[in-house]
């Protein structure tokens, strides 16, 4: 196993903001804003990263641990994401890969209604700053971003 290059280069903490997208409120209300910490961790050998995060939503601070890794000489990435807020009922496998430019991206599924929905969690890193996004996906196969956090080393 190995981790990302991408997430590997990242390590250490982060500072920015996460946006959440409420889809099912008025449009006017739907988007909120908070500070949010994000940190990457790695084990000694480098077989795989932990990044936890947190944010803010109506003043209460929730947190998320996302544990990465990758197969050695392939690009299929797996991740087991918890978080308080939005997957608070077990951990979610996402299997993904990680593309030629460095950006990480993993779906997993989960049961809601009697149906299977699908959420992705992507990673993409630029010289300066750091991007988490995360969707939602309808079982009809329709993505809406549901968080997108921006985030700055240091």
């Amino acid at each position: 196993m190995a981790i990302p290059k991408s997430i590997l280069d990242a390590k250490g903490l982060w500072h920015g903001k996460s946006l959440l997208n409420l889809s099912w409120l008025p449009p006017d209300k739907r988007v909120t804003e908070s500070a949010s910490r994000f940190h990457v961790d790695t084990d000694a050998n480098h077989a795989f990263a932990t990044i936890t995060y947190d944010w803010h939503h109506e003043g209460k601070r929730h947190e998320g641990t996302i544990l990465i890794c990758k197969a050695n000489k392939s690009k299929v990435v797996e991740m087991g994401w918890v978080d308080s807020w939005h997957q608070n009922g077990g951990v979610l496998h996402l299997v993904g890969e990680e593309s030629e430019s460095g950006v990480v991206k993993a779906k997993g599924t989960y049961e809601a209604e009697k149906q299977t929905w699908g959420w992705t969690i992507a990673f993409e890193r630029t010289s300066d700053q750091l991007v988490m996004t995360m969707e939602n996906v309808t079982p009809k196969g329709e993505a809406e971003w549901a968080v997108k956090a921006t985030y700055k080393h240091g």
